[in-house]
């Protein structure tokens, strides 16, 4: 396996643990979003 092939596959899998982070970041940001906003609707 030479240096090129790792330092791709290195990299696609930080990209996925950066993507993994935001969408849980964004479906956090969300929820509480609409949990504040039913609070004030009901």
């Amino acid at each position: 396996m030479n240096p090129v092939e790792y330092e791709s596959a290195r990299r696609t899998r930080i990209r996925r643990i950066l993507i993994d982070i935001a969408t849980s970041t964004v479906s956090n940001l969300l929820a509480t979003a609409l949990a504040s906003a039913a609070r004030l609707l009901f």
